[in-house]
């Protein structure tokens, strides 16, 4: 079981920023500040457990990121444009199900699938691009004015 780390939205933000679309999770982002900040210190490094080196997976073994956009526009929409993120998965799981490759069901650093962190990823491009709202209540993801129209313009 994987430890659940809550961080402030200005924080996920900053990882945002750092992060290589459609690869990197937050996992790997910190690691990389980490490994940042390691490399910065004077102070000496503790010995490093011995950690198996994941097994390498070609990139078309996950659905791209960009995949979920209009499933989960559809969805949200279906919705009435506003849902709990886990109302959200719950109907959204089973219309990709068929679309998802042996990669997108590998658990990332928070024991969810790869396929959902991807979504929550995507859900964070269409906030950037006002095709949701920004400020919607924690948890809750909500299409904007536009991103309505986009969503039914959706076929």
């Amino acid at each position: 079981m994987m430890p659940v780390v809550r961080i402030a939205d200005e924080t996920w933000a900053r990882l945002q920023q750092h992060a290589r679309p459609f690869e990197d999770t937050p996992d790997d982002v910190i690691r990389k500040a980490l490994d940042a900040l390691e490399g910065s210190l004077p102070v000496k490094k503790a010995a490093q457990p011995q950690v198996p080196p994941k097994a390498k997976r070609k990139a078309t073994d996950k659905l791209p990121q960009k995949d979920f956009r209009q499933p989960l526009m559809r969805v949200l929409l279906g919705l009435g444009g506003t849902a709990q993120a886990s109302d959200i998965r719950e109907v959204l799981e089973p219309a990709v199900k068929p679309l998802l490759r042996a990669g997108d069901m590998d658990p990332v650093s928070t024991g969810d699938p790869r396929w959902w962190n991807a979504v929550c990823w995507e859900r964070s491009e269409l906030v950037k691009e006002g095709l949701f709202r920004a400020d919607s209540p924690r948890g809750v993801w909500e299409l904007s004015d536009a991103g309505l129209k986009a969503a039914k313009a959706i076929k």
